[in-house]
């Protein structure tokens, strides 16, 4: 397994995965486990059944990585019925768009994606900078479905494995790993749902990509978040997943809802609503007194990545990659998030991650890791049993306006 985190920084998108050793899992369905217990689902309102609803599973999948929650689309030649469903798609609330590897779409039966154009250029490619890797592949445009839900003609990107040398290691596309193939992500590609409409980053023009063919491209046309392009329930999503016992399970299910605030089920009601910066989507976490400026919630980090001020973690694990913490025994937090006028308080546990991770099981609510100072990834952890919500900036929900996070205690 591996330490994961899929936030693109915005202007770096969100991807944190950590390395670690896995088991065996799979399936679907709306609270089931193999070798583990999932003790509880959140209070929804939601079903499969409802129109903005589709299932997430976290489960096994392409790398054996712990927390991925996956969800499965559908993308076709727009205006066509000439599709094919993928499943294991990644669902990153840290990264803005649809990213599917190169060799899934033309694995048989192939499907060939019209090319975006800007400009007159149809030969647009993107560098996507994430917090520990790199997307890199051409544009194309593609409907997309997810369960019922619909978005025309969408700007995805093409995941290809190797970087032109032209951008590699320099100031471009900086110099970290590229996301090669399902198997080091963990996932056939990306669904990126994050709280921007669009993921505002580095777009070539030209066959051979290099520096001097760098364009700026209109938000529009940049590679965009589908939920924006659906006709209803498109002001944010919703990520409902179950409670977890101390051990894990083998597999949790639950609900990505399209909407806030647009249908009885997915109503805020008491939720605590996150203000973020606009620019970034970062707010304040506060650990043991001490004020973490650059925090965000991210359901594409598979931990609570995050640096322990008063040194009570043991960051060295013999089995999990190096990044996860293994802790003698359970080590328990009270962190608080700045809310408007107040905060909230969210109690978590870190446990031991060799241990973990040897039981067989894929989610886990009480796994994390290192994190520089100035940042607190609130990864998939922080979804177990609770509703999440992301509002997308400029959208409406009731009377509030995103960008903002919500969630339930």
């Amino acid at each position: 397994m591996f330490g994961l985190s899929l936030r693109t920084c915005t202007y770096c998108l969100a991807w944190c995965v950590a390395l670690a050793l896995g088991g065996c899992g799979g399936g679907s369905g709306s609270s089931s486990t193999l070798t583990g217990v999932a003790v509880g689902f959140p209070p929804s309102a939601a079903s499969l059944q409802d129109p903005n609803v589709v299932a997430i599973s976290v489960e096994s999948g392409p790398g054996n990585n712990i927390n991925i929650p996956y969800v499965s689309v559908t993308v076709c030649i727009p205006g066509t019925n000439t599709c094919k469903s993928i499943d294991h798609i990644l669902l990153d609330t840290g990264s803005t768009g649809l990213r599917i590897f190169a060799s899934v779409l033309n694995a048989a039966p192939a499907l060939t994606l019209p090319a975006q154009q800007v400009g007159g250029s149809s030969t647009i490619t993107e560098c996507a900078q994430f917090l520990n890797s790199l997307a890199w592949g051409k544009v194309k445009l593609a409907e997309v479905r997810l369960g019922a839900k619909v978005a025309g003609s969408v700007p995805v990107q093409v995941l290809e494995p190797v970087l032109p040398a032209a951008l590699s290691g320099g100031a471009l596309c900086g110099s970290a790993p590229v996301m090669d193939q399902p198997s080091t992500v963990g996932a056939n590609g990306v669904l990126g749902v994050s709280l921007f409409d669009s993921d505002k980053q580095r777009y070539f023009n030209c066959v051979n990509p290099n520096a001097q063919c760098q364009i700026s491209v209109p938000n529009s046309q940049q590679v965009q978040n589908p939920v924006v392009l659906f006709s209803s329930d498109n002001n944010g999503v919703l990520v409902q997943l179950p409670a977890l016992g101390a051990t894990g399970a083998g597999k949790a299910s639950g609900y990505l809802v399209f909407g806030v605030e647009t249908r009885g089920n997915n109503r805020l009601d008491t939720a605590n609503v996150v203000p973020v910066n606009a620019f970034n989507g970062f707010f304040t976490t506060t650990l043991k007194g001490h004020p973490i400026f650059n925090s965000f919630i991210d359901s594409g980090s598979n931990g609570l990545f995050f640096n322990d001020p008063q040194a009570t973690l043991n960051a060295h694990c013999n089995i999990a990659a190096a990044g996860f913490y293994c802790p003698p025994s359970p080590q328990n937090f009270s962190a608080s998030i700045q809310l408007a006028f107040t905060s909230a308080v969210v109690n978590f546990t870190i446990d031991n991650a060799d241990s973990l991770f040897q039981n067989g099981n894929y989610a886990f609510n009480n796994v994390g890791g290192t994190f520089d100072s100035t940042s607190f990834d609130w990864g998939l952890p922080f979804f177990f049993g609770r509703s999440v919500f992301t509002v997308i900036e400029g959208k409406s929900a009731g009377v509030l306006t995103g960008p903002f996070y919500a969630f339930t205690n």
